[in-house]
């Protein structure tokens, strides 16, 4: 279970003087040998509704960081879009954050760059895949799927592992196959993963369009390594989380279906706006402001406010009236998001 956001980020010393906090480690958080379930983010609120439900890490995805501006998982947002995003959520909540990197942005040189960027903003992992540049997302139907060499994308897992040793981050890199996808097959997906891992990859990531479960189910069993195995199973709705720890697979991330419910949601309520008078018939499907306000920390205002006028004279903020204080009750913890399960248990290398 995630632990509570740090409340002080400075410590007491012996002789009275504050001193930072020491940061803390999402990597290690990330990949404590226990299985993990995270969900996709693309902004604050997103991230704060992960963290209140108790998800073990966040995905910034390029899907839902793209459908977010109104563009296609194609390449077309950059990295500097997807920093902003990873700063954002590290802002709000504290959650390891798992980063899509896409094939990296370029050459190994640009990848490093990025890589250390978004390190030094605090992602705990960062996931760069075997898709040639001009990428389009696997969940598209209709395309070609080519993969660069396996040589071409060790140099990229390389490039940011250097990355990450620039930023002398504890960051770890995840190498992401799109053989599956590509329909190559389990064994040549398990050729190209290793072959990262040997490289330096600190994780793998599977992903597969096989409605049954049967290809990433069984790359999970041949998978030999103690390298950690991540999968985002949009395409499997029907296998469970359970079925993916017993087959090997460490991480199972959501990484989507935040973003389609909001779309969902918003289309429903718009519609409901534009055909009727008056906004009654659906105030009691869609969260109160005091909710929202609670959730993003409105109360902090409030008390802040209160604060500084105590110690000035002068008032904070000019208003007609002196509102009342929100005291907005924090939400309670919910149950884990994972299921509590042994260590996955794999074969030594």
């Amino acid at each position: 279970m995630p632990t509570a956001p740090t409340k002080n980020n400075h410590s007491t010393t012996a002789n009275g003087h504050s001193k930072p906090a020491p940061k803390p480690d999402h990597a290690a958080r990330l990949f404590n040998g226990q299985p993990q379930v995270g969900v996709g983010v693309y902004d604050g609120l997103s991230a704060l509704l992960a963290e209140k439900w108790n998800f073990d890490f966040v995905w910034v995805s390029s899907f839902c960081c793209s459908a977010a501006v109104g563009l296609p998982d194609a390449g077309i947002i950059g990295p500097a879009d997807i920093l902003n995003v990873v700063r954002c959520v590290r802002r709000s909540v504290n959650l390891p954050i798992v980063v899509d990197l896409d094939s990296g942005y370029g050459d190994p040189v640009k990848a490093f760059h990025v890589v250390e960027a978004m390190a030094r903003a605090g992602a705990a992992a960062l996931c760069i895949e075997d898709n040639p540049i001009s990428k389009r997302c696997s969940l598209y139907d209709g395309y070609d799927r080519a993969l660069v060499s396996i040589e071409e994308h060790i140099a990229r897992v390389r490039a940011a592992r250097a990355g990450v040793k620039a930023a002398q981050s504890n960051c770890r890199v995840i190498a992401r196959t799109e053989a599956l996808v590509a329909g190559l097959g389990v064994k040549e997906a398990l050729r190209r993963a290793t072959a990262y891992a040997d490289a330096g990859a600190d994780a793998v990531f599977i992903q597969s369009l096989d409605a049954t479960g049967n290809e990433v189910l069984s790359f999970g069993r041949e998978w030999k390594r103690r390298t950690p195995l991540f999968i985002a199973p949009t395409r499997l709705p029907h296998v469970t989380k359970k079925e993916f720890f017993a087959a090997g697979i460490s991480h199972t991330m959501f990484a989507n279906q935040g973003l389609r419910a909001a779309h969902a949601a918003v289309d429903r309520t718009f519609r409901a706006l534009a055909e009727g008078e008056c906004s009654k018939p659906i105030e009691s499907e869609i969260s109160p402001v005091a909710t929202v306000a609670a959730l993003v920390g409105a109360q902090k205002v409030v008390d802040l406010e209160a604060m500084l006028a105590e110690n000035h004279s002068a008032p904070v903020a000019v208003r007609k009236k002196q509102p009342a204080q929100l005291r907005i009750k924090p939400h309670q913890k919910l149950p884990p998001a994972r299921v509590e399960m042994a260590s996955v248990k794999r074969n030594a290398r």
